[in-house]
Formats: structure tokens, C-alpha cells, sequence
């Protein structure tokens, strides 16, 4: 077994401590090779109290060192810088601790440890710490540091300035106390998933609440700092302010939807021309046909006459196809109190051709005192396109029988337009009545227009549309007006 002296002396070399000792009394001073390879002297060197005492750049503070130790009779300790012989500049700890005799300081001893790696390791953290605190407040983004319960713990001017709350204000709030509602969950979501360690970062775009109560759209970028066993530390969140930007988006996205519904005026009204126009051209040629093949002179007549009601209507067309350029420059409907027995009557005229030459049977049942205001257009295309489909879908084995009745109710006009026509398998097709371009019975001439543009016109002025048909036994279709 080694001697206490024997294990001291390998073990100090290891822990690289020196050691030393001052005896007052006859003015000597042992120092250990660690002490001399600490101070960059020759193993030979003799040194004095006052040479060892110069080798410090502060002398005053070994002194006060030196007389603390007498003072207090207790050991004390002190981080201090020395250069030594070869010129080089080291941190020392020096520890040291007095022994008296008769009341006397005799002896002083203690120890000298090389800390420069330790002193130049902290001084490197304490600059990359101010320089990330520099980077931090002065950062043209808003950052954050939050804690992971969402408490802001560390923020930025520039977050200040974003938000518009002053530091103080906002470090007594949480994150979840100024974001928008419809942001948050996914916030939460995301962040939850970076505490699981599911990912490693996330970035969203979500709106705060500024301090004056408006909406502040903002990029965001979050990660999570952790310690060394991986425990959560706190967020860093990196903020942009991006509103304008958003706003930008927003009426992009506005005049889009402009654009986008301006094309579609534009479609439904040529939609409207092509069908109205067809309508009258088509039984104005009919007559036409009619009156010269006809031989009797009392039905040529009647013909004639209803040519020129047709001419009459096809001017009243144009007028109001007028009024649809109108509203759709203005965006708004002009609006006319109309009869609608007399509409209908209107309706069947322009079509008389085509239902006298179809041989239908039509019968109405409207009171001449339902008025209400409607776009006359519209009206017209609706109730030319509903009379058009009837005879175009007739069923070959039958006569043709329409019947349109109507009634008012407190704040609604029904109209029902019933046929005995070919009809549509309406669970197979009745999703599909209203679609554009959806065609039902194979016809050559059919476009998948018109109702479609009867159900959009009826919608537009608040009403509402709805089908009954049985394939082979006919169909009705049950218009709400608003009154």
C-alpha cells in the first residue's frame, strides 16, 4: 500500500494543481513543477514573494488576497490574471490559507490552477450570447422567445412594434391571448407535434389581434430549443408581418371573383339572347311558313295577325334584353311591376307557331290580379324556355296538354308549369335537372342551356325551383316567386 505522501504526489501532476508555500519567517517559497509549469519558468528557478507577486497583472489584488487570508484566518480564493516568463497571458484560481503561531502569520500556503481554457470558454459563450442578443433585438422580424406553455418569456422591438404592445404588456400575455380564433387550433396542433419531436419545425401564416383591435397577418417560423437530455426548453419564434401582402392577396382575390362574375352576366345573357331571339325567330318563320301555305283566307288572317303580335313582342325582347346590358354595367336589377297572366299570354304568343303546329292543348289558370316586381328578361326567358322544353319533349304518343296555373300566398307567387311530355327518371337524373350542358332525351338541337339558366334566373331574384316527373307521364315544375 502507497503512503499518503506517495499517492499525493502522483495524483497532483494528474490534476495538473499547484501547489506552493510561503514561509514568512525565513523568506522562503516552495513551488511545485506544476506551479512552475504554470508560470513558464526553468524547474531551477528560485523565486521571491515579490518576483512571484509581479508575475500578476494586478499585484494589489494578491496583496489584498494575501492580507484577507491573515485577516479572516480563513482560507480564500480569487480568479486573477498573470503573463508569465515567456510572455504569455494565463487565468489562475489561487487559493490560499494562513497559519499562525503566537498570534503571528508564519506560513501562508495554498494552490495555483491553470483556468484560462475555462475563462476564454465562458468569455466565447458570454460574446455569442450578446451577439445573439444583439441579433435578437435588433432583428427586422419580429422574434420571440416562448415558453412551452405559449408564454412570451423574451421578445423583440420589432414584435413590439408589429403587435403594439409595449414589452411590459406583452410578456404578462400568452400567444394563445392574441391569436385569431380561427388560427389557433392549427397553431396548437403544430406546436404539440414539435414538442412530441414528430417534426423538427414548423411555418404557417395566421392572423394576431394588434393591440387597437385590427388583424395582423403574419408568416410565422417556430422552433423548439432543448437541453442537453433533450428536454423541452422553449420556442423560437421567428414573426413577419405579412399584411399587406395578404391584403394584396385579398383584392386580387376580390377582382377575380369580379372578373369571374362579370364573365358570368356576360354568359348568361348571351345564354339569354340565343334562347329569346331563337324563340321568336323560330315561330316567326313558322307563321310565315303557315301563312304561305295556307289556303283559307279567314285562317291566313289569323296567321297574319299573329305574325305582327310576334313582331310586337319581339320588340318588347329587345327593350328588355336592353335592360339586362343595363344591370349587368350596374350590377343591379331593374326591377318592373309585372302581370303575370299577361306575361304568360305574352309567352304562349311569341310560341303560338310552335304550339299550334304541335297541336297542344293549353290551359291556364292565372288570376289577372297577381302582379309582382321581377326583371321582365328574366321572366321572359324563364317562361319561354319552360313553354320551349314542353313542346320540344313532348311524348310522340300523346296530344300535348300544358297546363299553367298559379296562386299567391302571404309573401310567395307558386307557379306550377305541368306537362304530359316524355318526362326524366328523377332518381337517376334529378341532381342533374338544372346542370349546364346536361341533355336528358338524345335531341339533336338540345344544349343543356335552358334550364339551367331558369333555375340561375329564379335564384337570382330570390326565388326558388324544384322538379316532379315520372319518365312517360310528364313533368311539373313548381316555382317560388318572392312576392
Amino acid at each position: 500500500m502507497q503512503t499518503k505522501l506517495e499517492l499525493y504526489q502522483k495524483v497532483i501532476p494528474i490534476a495538473h494543481l499547484g501547489i506552493w508555500e510561503v514561509n514568512l519567517a525565513k523568506g522562503e517559497i516552495y513551488w511545485n513543477a506544476v506551479v512552475r509549469d504554470i508560470h513558464e519558468v526553468d524547474q531551477d528557478f528560485s523565486p521571491s514573494l515579490e518576483k512571484a507577486i509581479e508575475f500578476y497583472e494586478d499585484t494589489d489584488a494578491i496583496r489584498r488576497l494575501m492580507d484577507d487570508a491573515i485577516k479572516t484566518e480563513n482560507p480564500e480564493v480569487v480568479e486573477l490574471k498573470l503573463t508569465t516568463a515567456k510572455g504569455n497571458v494565463k487565468w489562475v484560481k489561487v487559493r490560499i490559507k494562513a497559519d499562525f503561531e503566537d498570534g503571528k502569520c508564519t506560513v501562508m500556503y495554498g494552490s495555483i490552477e491553470d483556468i484560462t481554457t475555462q475563462v476564454n470558454l465562458v468569455s466565447k459563450l458570454a460574446e455569442q450570447e450578446e451577439q445573439f442578443h444583439q441579433a435578437f433585438d435588433y432583428a427586422p422580424i419580429g422574434m420571440a422567445l416562448v415558453s412551452t406553455k405559449g408564454e412570451w418569456i423574451r421578445v423583440n422591438k420589432m414584435l413590439c412594434q408589429i403587435l403594439g404592445y409595449n414589452e411590459r404588456i406583452l410578456l404578462k400575455l400568452t400567444f394563445q391571448d392574441i391569436t385569431h380564433s380561427d388560427d389557433l387550433d392549427i397553431d396548437l396542433q403544430q406546436m404539440y407535434q414539435l414538442l412530441d419531436g414528430k417534426i423538427t419545425a414548423y411555418q404557417m401564416d395566421k392572423r394576431y389581434f394588434h393591440i387597437d383591435g385590427g388583424i395582423i397577418w403574419v408568416s410565422l417560423n417556430v422552433t423548439l430549443a432543448r437541453d442537453q437530455q433533450g428536454k423541452p426548453l422553449y420556442f423560437v419564434s421567428q414573426i413577419k408581418d405579412i399584411t399587406d401582402h395578404k391584403r394584396m392577396e385579398m383584392e386580387r382575390s376580390r377582382a377575380m371573383e369580379i372578373i369571374s362574375a362579370q364573365n358570368s352576366r356576360l354568359l348568361n345573357f348571351a345564354h339569354i339572347v340565343s334562347h329569346n331571339l331563337r324563340s321568336h325567330a323560330g315561330n316567326i318563320q313558322m307563321l310565315t311558313e303557315m301563312i304561305l301555305s295556307e289556303e283559307d283566307t279567314a285562317e291566313r288572317d289569323s296567321l297574319i295577325g299573329m305574325l305582327g303580335i310576334n313582331a310586337v313582342n319581339l320588340q318588347d325582347t329587345l327593350v328588355h334584353l336592353n335592360e339586362v346590358v343595363d344591370v349587368h354595367a350596374s350590377g343591379k336589377h331593374r326591377l318592373k311591376m309585372l302581370n303575370l297572366a299577361k306575361e304568360i299570354e305574352k309567352t304562349t304568343g311569341v310560341l303560338s307557331g310552335s304550339l299550334k303546329a304541335a297541336a297542344a292543348k293549353l290551359s291556364i289558370e292565372v288570376s289577372p290580379e297577381i302582379e309582382f316586381e321581377f326583371d321582365p328578361a328574366y321572366l321572359e326567358s324563364i317562361l319561354l324556355n319552360l313553354l320551349t322544353n314542353a313542346i320540344k319533349y313532348r311524348n310522340p304518343e300523346k296530344s300535348l296538354k300544358i297546363n299553367i296555373n298559379a296562386k299567391r300566398l302571404k309573401d310567395q307567387i307558386i307557379l306550377r308549369f305541368k306537362d304530359n311530355g316524355m318526362g326524366i327518371d328523377m332518381v337517376q337524373n334529378g341532381n342533374k335537372l338544372f346542370g349546364m350542358y346536361k341533355t336528358f332525351h338524345g335531341n339533336d338541337d338540345a344544349r343543356g342551356i335552358g334550364l339551367f339558366l331558369v333555375k340561375n334566373q329564379v335564384e337570382a331574384m330570390g326565388g326558388n325551383i324544384i322538379a316532379e316527373s315520372i319518365p312517360g307521364e310528364g313533368t311539373t315544375f313548381i316555382i317560388e316567386f318572392r312576392n
